[in-house]
């Protein structure tokens, strides 16, 4: 039973990585796996294994990309005036699917939140400072409306206050303590025409 159970214990320690899954949801999870038919555990070992040889994150834009191909969300087609600076890549989907931004997107890989230990240093700060350019006219932070999001959207302020662009926050009716990949495709869209100009 020992040699039988240390297999689990090495899936359920891989599944805590996962954000938002503790050690009971983990064990669940594995329990779960362990119990289905044997097709589920392939299936989901062949779509790991697709992400990991297929799937890349654009170094500059911080957004998934098929490896050796350019992100498109990157390409000439798009406005290159605006950059819209969020915090993850699945706030970027969320915001295409309104089909009401053309720009540009900075992905910052999180938020500011020291309690959490991420500082500035452990975000893509530096990325996007290298990314701003005479050719951009405006930025706009879409970070979420949270502590972390919002301390984020202040530091952002700080840095970006001297390069010579117009600064934007995304308009308030976002629910506060949200994120934006949990809200309707109507309210981000909303939001991405009614930003307030930060500067």
């Amino acid at each position: 039973m020992a040699n039988a159970t240390k297999y689990i214990e090495v899936l359920i320690d891989s599944l805590t990585k996962f954000p938002g899954i503790g050690r009971k949801g983990a064990e669940r999870i594995a329990y779960f796996i362990v119990k289905s038919e044997k097709s589920l555990g392939k299936n989901l070992i062949s779509a790991l294994k697709e992400v990991d040889e297929k799937l890349d994150i654009c170094p500059d834009t911080g957004m998934v990309l098929l490896k050796g191909e350019e992100s498109p969300l990157s390409s000439d087609a798009r406005n290159s005036e605006i950059l819209c600076v969020v915090e993850n890549m699945e706030d970027v989907i969320k915001i295409e699917n309104t089909n009401s931004f053309d720009g540009l997107y900075h992905v910052l890989g999180g938020a500011i939140s020291p309690l959490d230990g991420i500082g500035p240093s452990d975000l893509s700060f530096d990325k996007l400072l290298k990314r701003i350019n005479s050719g951009l006219k405006e930025v706009i932070i879409a970070t979420n409306p949270s502590t972390s999001g919002n301390a984020t959207a202040l530091y952002l302020e700080k840095i970006l206050k001297d390069k010579n662009v117009e600064l934007s926050r995304l308009a308030v009716g976002l629910p506060v303590g949200s994120n934006l990949e949990y809200i309707d495709d109507k309210t981000i869209s909303s939001a991405i025409s009614g930003r307030v100009k930060l500067s």
